[in-house]
């Protein structure tokens, strides 16, 4: 087998693929032993969706599509594989699998925020320890691409597809991401920033007949959340008049339980119950729109790498002419 230059972690959090398998990413997760009633509770809402979590199966399904573009756009050997932070294979073993030359991290969470970005960058320290059989490796984490022109463009392509055939002037649109503590952000977190900056650039290519934004999927823990919650942004929407809502959750790239429950299920029938008819744009997932944008942040980071490196010798890994 050829020597890969590179290879990429392709990182994402996870989720049961069975249902066994609930209670041990719920423990992981929570980093304790969930209670009876959470169990149970989110035992009812995977059942519901069809008893596990497609998103594993779908980001085993972008490492491989993007290894397969890498392959077609880059004149070098390359490996990306696919690690979890809350069920297997997990983000230690896949840092620790991968020996090229050159290691990159790809996390699946475009928008930076110490919830996400911050818990794969101490996955990927702890994992390159030297003192607990780590390579020593200085692994980046190539972070804050929710701005890229291929990104916005996979989500303005999935829009376009929920909408084909029909007048955007009679739908208003509700994009929506996961929900943080209030003191995440207060404490300087970018999260919510950059998800206004990735919306700035996606309404002027859809033109929705009107836009809000709402947040989703709080925790169970209490406390303050950010707001508006997604179906208080809704109910402004329908004193306005609206009877037709397009719902965007521009804060996920995988479809998963917080996309196919909280917003196709619990969303839905909240807005049913206000006279509102529902659609939701699927998540960008293994679309080739995506797949592309991926492909482009790893060799944004490279070309950018191989000039730094310049000087020091001209051997550097390059695209194809």
């Amino acid at each position: 087998m050829t020597e890969s230059l590179v290879d990429v972690a392709l990182l994402a959090y996870g989720g049961p693929e069975r249902p066994e398998q609930i209670t041990p990413f719920l423990e992981r997760l929570m980093g304790r032993t969930p209670d009876a009633g959470t169990v149970a509770a989110v035992r009812e809402r995977y059942a519901l969706i069809g008893g596990a979590s497609p998103l594993p199966a779908i980001t085993a399904r972008q490492a491989r599509a993007l290894e397969a573009r890498l392959a077609q756009e880059l004149a070098f050997p390359l490996r990306v594989r696919h690690g979890f932070l809350y069920t297997d294979p997990g983000v230690v073993a896949c840092v620790r699998s991968l020996d090229a030359r050159e290691v990159l991290a790809l996390p699946m969470s475009p928008f930076s925020s110490r919830l996400t970005s911050g818990r794969y960058k101490a996955q990927i320290a702890a994992a390159e320890d030297p003192t607990t059989g780590g390579a020593g490796r200085d692994i980046p984490l190539l972070e804050d691409w929710y701005s890229s022109q291929g990104f916005v463009r996979a989500l303005s392509r999935r829009v376009a597809e929920a909408l084909d055939g029909c007048d955007v002037n009679e739908w208003a649109v509700l994009f929506t991401a996961h929900s943080v503590p209030v003191e995440t952000i207060a404490e300087g977190d970018p999260y919510v920033d950059q998800l206004q900056q990735t919306i700035s650039q996606l309404v002027p290519r859809i033109v929705p007949g009107d836009w809000r934004f709402g947040f989703q999927s709080k925790g169970r823990g209490g406390g303050e959340w950010m707001e508006p919650e997604a179906v208080d942004a809704v109910r402004v929407l329908a004193e306005e008049g609206w009877k037709k809502i397009l719902v965007v959750p521009v804060g996920f790239v995988s479809d998963n339980v917080e996309t196919l429950y909280d917003l196709d299920i619990v969303l839905r029938g909240q807005m049913e119950e206000l006279g509102i008819e529902y659609r939701r744009s699927h998540a960008p997932n293994d679309s080739p729109l995506f797949i592309q944008a991926l492909a482009d942040v790893v060799m944004d980071h490279l070309a950018k790498r191989s000039v730094e490196r310049a000087p020091h010798g001209p051997d550097e890994p390059h695209r194809r002419a």
